[in-house]
């Protein structure tokens, strides 16, 4: 399972208590029908920040969750949500086994989000997210070795999620601009490196380091953020530099993924993925 194996255990207690129940929760409910449940994204990473992130996960079940299982699993997370503090943070989806094992976006998905259940959900970051499942960079509740169930992403599919993200960030850059100042930290360092498994602070890290010092107030300022550390000068910077952040980031990242294929030999493997599927 690699090093986060055993990271449920190093979880805050208020976290790993709700992950537990939701764990134990998910078997009463499921029965049979539950194939395995993955949480992945920031909680899997060290220096986990439950205050300022989503509890992702992804169920995989073995047939399309019948109206009662539904009905049981809006009352799970409501019930969640009303019992934990973070328990409206747990977001993720519901996937049958027969959509898990493709490589396309599964859409028309149960996924639950805010407290309770939804329907028509689609998983946008779905290689991405399959890129953390096949690297075990998740906490596995129940089931098989998620690489066991989800195919590996190719390059192609990676591209197309990494510009997604690339789009959110803009859409949010007023709104939420830490978030996506950490997520353009992410995504250059993923264009540059060819890299995708990474947390947002393991990236802003590396941007202190590696990107122009013009932007360490701006990335610090971010990480002030994530941690709810930040004061009205860090606000400050964040409303200043952001958007000229995302104008950088942006041209960056167009710029490296241009020069891919001529000069960048350590994406060989993501590149041969792609080629031996296309065969």
């Amino acid at each position: 399972m690699g090093p986060f194996a055993n990271r449920i255990t190093k979880l805050p207690p208020k976290v790993r208590e709700l992950v537990e129940e939701f764990r134990d929760e998910l078997s009463t409910v499921l029965g049979k029908n539950l194939v395995g449940a993955y949480l992945h994204g920031s909680i899997a990473f060290p220096e986990y920040e439950p205050h300022a992130g989503d509890i992702d996960f992804h169920v995989v079940i073995r047939r399309p969750l019948a109206g009662e299982e539904i009905r049981r699993l809006d009352h799970l997370h409501r019930a969640l949500s009303a019992r934990f503090e973070f328990g409206k943070r747990l977001d993720g989806f519901y996937i049958p086994l027969a959509k898990a094992r493709k490589s396309e976006i599964p859409r028309g998905i149960v996924y639950g989000a805010h407290g309770r259940i939804h329907h028509g959900g689609s998983d946008d970051a779905w290689a991405l997210h399959r890129e953390h499942l096949h690297a075990s960079a998740y906490i596995r509740l129940q089931g098989p070795s998620a690489s066991r169930i989800f195919p590996r992403a190719d390059w192609k599919s990676i591209r197309s999620a990494l510009y997604r993200q690339l789009l959110y960030a803009r859409k949010i850059i007023e709104s939420d601009s830490w978030w996506a100042v950490l997520n353009l930290c992410r995504l250059v360092y993923s264009f540059e490196n060819g890299r995708i498994v990474v947390s947002k602070l393991g990236a802003a890290r590396w941007a202190l380091k590696r990107l122009p010092s013009k932007w360490r107030p701006v990335v610090r300022s971010a990480i002030k953020t994530y941690h709810g550390t930040e004061t009205s000068d860090y606000r400050a910077v964040l409303r200043r530099d952001a958007r000229k952040f995302l104008g950088f980031a942006s041209v960056r990242i167009i710029a490296f993924d241009s020069t891919w294929d001529s000069r960048q030999p350590h994406i060989a493997h993501l590149r041969k993925r792609e080629r031996r599927a296309g065969r």
